[in-house]
């Protein structure tokens, strides 16, 4: 999974170094939509998009030292995510950009548990959702190409602080064992996409990668929790920007 993100992400920084000589070198014009966009220095938008909430987990030297855990497996769930945004002119290439916005995922771990009874061995699963409903304020800097007709493409780097609304850090679950996220959390973000001029606005499906810097989970004694020594966050969002109708 990791290496799949990597790759999106430098074939997006690979079209950008390389689309002001592409952009530049084409010799036929078209009308411009919204001539007046880019030379304002503020605008804002929104933003609809898909997710999907991974996480790095680093489990204990030996997890099955812990009770009877014997393997630990994360199982993708999908999620959405929308928001506003708002757009600082910095330079001719160079954006800042400010993204509140909301995500809602969810993620499914397996854990696989070995006991031995009489002298059989037993193997089953037992399976632990964590939902996450988190409220994001990203600080991105975007890097563009320059223009070419009605479209350009740009690179996006920041971070974002995002505070997890659906944490059940610190609650009593009454012996229900949960699996529980601390609320507060930073990542480093990445991504790349394609802006669209049209005629009434600006158009732009961008995909972005997060890798969270803190360990989020919530100690707690049983062993689903005892197993695991970190956890860290990460997200893939497919992105549609509509920007400058606002």
């Amino acid at each position: 999974m990791h290496r799949s993100w990597r790759c999106l992400f430098w074939a997006g920084v690979f079209s950008v170094l390389q689309g002001n000589d592409f952009l530049l070198a084409q010799r036929f014009t078209k009308p411009l939509n919204l001539p007046k966009l880019d030379r304002k220095t503020i605008y804002f938008g929104f933003h609809l998009g898909v997710n999907t909430m991974p996480m790095g987990i680093r489990p204990v030297a030996n997890p099955g030292m812990v009770d009877s855990v014997y393997r630990i497996e994360l199982q993708n769930q999908g999620g959405f995510t929308m928001g506003l945004l708002g757009n600082l002119k910095i330079h001719e290439y160079i954006n800042f950009r400010f993204l509140p916005s909301l995500s809602f995922g969810s993620r499914k771990f397996r854990y696989t548990i070995r006991q031995t009874v009489d002298t059989t061995s037993l193997i089953y699963d037992v399976h632990k959702g964590v939902e996450s409903t988190y409220l994001e304020m990203p600080l991105i800097l975007r890097f563009k190409s320059a223009r070419l007709n009605n479209v350009r493409v740009f690179v996006d780097t920041g971070v974002k602080y995002s505070f997890d609304l659906s944490s059940k850090a610190g609650t009593d679950d009454k012996g229900g064992n949960l699996l529980k996220l601390r609320r507060n959390d930073l990542s480093y973000e990445l991504g790349w996409g394609i802006d669209f001029y049209l005629q009434y606005f600006k158009f732009s499906p961008s995909l972005r990668v997060s890798w969270g810097f803190l360990n989020v989970k919530y100690p707690e004694k049983h062993m689903y929790s005892a197993s695991i020594e970190r956890l860290y966050s990460r997200m893939l969002l497919l992105t549609f920007y509509f920007e400058g109708s606002l």
